[in-house]
């Protein structure tokens, strides 16, 4: 009963609050920027790694060597987590990536000035300071940029960068100077407040340990490590423990209990969170999904280097995965420092590398005890028992879905339908479409092959002749292989479809102005959706990319998609006003298929209705036609063209001209193709077409 009410109230929240976490764009920023510096920690954990093999085998200027270098990537990463800040915002908006660095370094020197008129700048940042400043400087960016735009209307866009840069660093600059001048002495309480603070979780005895774990475990969370979080602490504690050593070594003093070693040992098995522990239980779970990270995952962990661990299965922004993160060095501590308090084991009597494998470094450092190698093995099993609830329990969630599609290949894996109102708070299915997994098949995507244009002619039905131009979004693999655009909905996913509406358009419209100039008086037409409409870029990039005039006669069209749900139709309706105020025209695509289809046609001003499948597959239907009939009228009433799509046989096309209707596209007339091949269809019309109204769509 319990372990039911766990997994239907407690993890199932837990995962909707991930959701909700992968969405914030502040979180998305964080995690960029952490994960940008993980290959600058691995390297790091291995320059460590050498510098002790150096030094076991004597030669000790190489190991100094490689301990300053280490000490020079430490230094580095914060500057390069605020640097990765602002790349991350520049191509998640479409901004100038080096307006956003030179920005995000400025914000930092400044508010780093503040703070110390003495500090010097490449060594004395922290990591906190690094991502506000990257956060704070291109967020203000963004809130002056939208406000420019409301002030007056700008041609070119780099006007718009230039200004909102220099007005951003202005405000910047003079809110860091009115606190410098007259707040100073408020600023230094702060910081000494959290000095102070800090002192808290410095270990000093039992209850001061527990804070300590938790100081280095909870920051993983969002993509941060406790170490480089609170060094000052870490480096104390590190240069405390020497001196107590020495102290013993030397007959003045007895071995504390707690030394940064003593963590390493029992508390950062495989890397922070005991994660040897969980290797473990993947490699027991033979169906796991995350077994493929084990290749990269493990050999690291032997060196207790985990970042592709964390940020792989993943345990950052996972409000589940965190619990045993946290708890499994957390239990450790408890035992170890019990068993070291009643003398079960020996005190800590040597500095050992933390990049030493566990058993190795466990027999070193307790001065060559068995016993300490037993319980560090007792420990490790301690940890699979409490990760691996967890870990069966993603493993569950991740095969819950009634459909999973490999992007490349196309293939579906139908599993039974689940009646989800049957299942207590069953939005946890939609774990397997989380932000994450979406990023990963993104990825994928983009490194195996290309995005390409398809065109289905569109055929004008009193003389048979195109008319228009269907553009589709096509993904190539590297072997030549052509997948539909069934990867959308990751894009879609993670707030990303602004991106993919973007591209089409942008090239579009070059292919048009290069390979269509002889084609006269047509529209282009491109599909917009929802998410697009709201993005506050469209205008600008729209005023970007028609800056180049079309061939003559050309227009552009935008459809929104009425198979889609709108989340704020006053606002859409807003910027579709605005859109037909600059001569772009709005079609409504597949019609009949999906939300509120009356009240798009009363809420926006349309131009064109593009009729979906169903109306032709409904034509086999006693009163399809009659219905058909009907629908046709109801578009004439508000006065919008009628195009029909998914025409396919001789009597569905004798059927749709009886209706009324003049534009239509299907397999009956063309099936989509490649460029070259409409240009080459198009070149074979010897006239020019009529100047009656035309047009070609673009649709992803």
């Amino acid at each position: 009963m319990i372990k039911e009410w766990l997994h239907n109230n407690l993890l199932c929240r837990l995962n909707n609050s991930q959701i909700k976490l992968l969405n914030n764009r502040y979180a998305n920023a964080i995690i960029a920027s952490t994960m940008a510096i993980v290959p600058l920690s691995i390297v790091r954990g291995l320059v460590i790694t050498a510098s002790v093999i150096c030094d076991t085998a004597g030669f000790n200027n190489a190991a100094v060597w490689f301990m300053q270098l280490q000490i020079g990537f430490l230094s580095l990463a914060p500057l390069v987590m605020n640097i990765y800040i602002a790349v991350h915002w520049a191509v998640r908006n479409r901004l100038s990536q080096i307006y956003c660095i030179a920005l995000s370094i400025s914000t930092l020197m400044i508010f780093r000035r503040i703070l110390d008129d003495n500090a010097q700048f490449f060594l004395d940042i922290s990591i906190p300071m690094a991502l506000a400043s990257g956060i704070i400087g291109n967020v203000l960016q963004e809130v002056v940029s939208k406000n420019l735009l409301k002030i007056r209307q700008w041609k070119d866009n780099n006007n718009i960068t230039i200004i909102s840069f220099f007005v951003t660093l202005g405000i910047i600059a003079l809110f860091s100077s009115v606190i410098k001048l007259g707040a100073e002495i408020y600023v230094m309480n702060t910081m000494n407040f959290f000095s102070s603070l800090s002192l808290y979780f410095y270990p000093t005895d039992f209850l001061h340990g527990i804070l300590y774990v938790l100081l280095r475990s909870v920051p993983w969370f969002f993509g941060l490590h406790g170490y480089y979080l609170f060094m000052d602490i870490d480096v104390a504690f590190t240069a405390a423990a020497k001196v107590n050593i020495s102290e013993w070594h030397a007959g003045h003093s007895a071995l504390n209990i707690l030394s940064p070693v003593f963590y390493d040992m029992w508390c950062n098995s495989g890397g922070t969170g005991n994660t040897l522990s969980l290797i473990i239980c993947i490699l027991m779970q033979k169906k796991s999904q995350h077994r493929r990270l084990l290749s990269v995952a493990a050999p690291m962990a032997l060196f207790n280097i985990n970042e592709p661990l964390i940020f792989g299965f993943p345990i950052v922004l996972n409000p589940v995965m965190i619990i045993p993160f946290v708890l499994t060095p957390l239990s450790a501590y408890l035992v170890a420092y019990g068993a070291t308090y009643m003398e079960l084991i020996p005190r800590i009597s040597e500095i050992v590398s933390w990049s030493t494998p566990g058993p190795l470094k466990v027999w070193l450092a307790s001065g060559h005890s068995p016993v300490a190698v037993l319980l560090y093995l007792l420990l490790l099993a301690l940890g699979v028992i409490i990760y691996r609830p967890f870990v069966k329990s993603s493993l569950k969630q991740s095969t819950a879905d009634n459909t999973d599609l490999d992007l490349l290949t196309g293939e579906m894996k139908i599993n039974q339908p689940t009646d989800f109102e049957m299942v207590p708070n069953y939005s946890h299915v939609v774990e397997q479409n989380s932000y994450i997994e979406a990023q990963r098949k993104i990825e994928k995507l983009q490194t195996s092959g290309q995005f390409i244009l398809y065109f289905q002619p569109q055929v004008r039905l009193t003389d048979r002749k195109i008319v228009a131009l269907e553009v589709l979004l096509r993904h190539q693999s590297d072997d030549g292989k052509i997948t539909p655009p069934v990867f959308l909905k990751y894009y879609e996913r993670t707030g990303m479809m602004p991106e993919i509406d973007f591209w089409v358009m942008e090239h579009a419209l070059d292919y048009v102005r290069e390979h269509m100039s002889d084609a006269e008086n047509m529209t282009l037409s491109v599909n917009i959706s929802p998410q697009t409409l709201i993005d506050y870029r469209l205008l600008n990039i729209v005023r970007k990319v028609m800056a180049k005039p079309l061939p003559t006669g050309w227009q552009l069209e935008f459809e929104i998609t009425e198979s889609q749900k709108v989340q704020e139709p006053v606002r859409v309706a807003e910027v579709l006003d605005k859109m037909r105020r600059l001569g772009i025209k709005i079609a409504l695509d597949d019609f009949g298929s999906g939300y509120s289809t009356l009240h798009y046609l009363t809420r926006y001003p349309l131009d064109k209705i593009k009729l979906d499948r169903s109306m032709v597959l409904g034509l086999a239907k006693p009163d399809g036609f009659c219905f058909l009939q009907q629908v046709v009228k109801l578009c004439t009433v508000i006065q919008c063209e009628i195009l029909i799509e998914g025409v396919e046989t001789a009597q569905e096309l004798e059927q749709v001209q009886e209706a009324g209707i003049e534009l239509c596209q299907g397999f009956l007339f063309h099936r989509p193709l490649p460029g070259n091949a409409v240009c080459q269809l198009l070149a074979e019309q010897h006239k020019p077409m009529s100047p009656t109204h035309q047009s070609v769509a673009a649709t992803v």
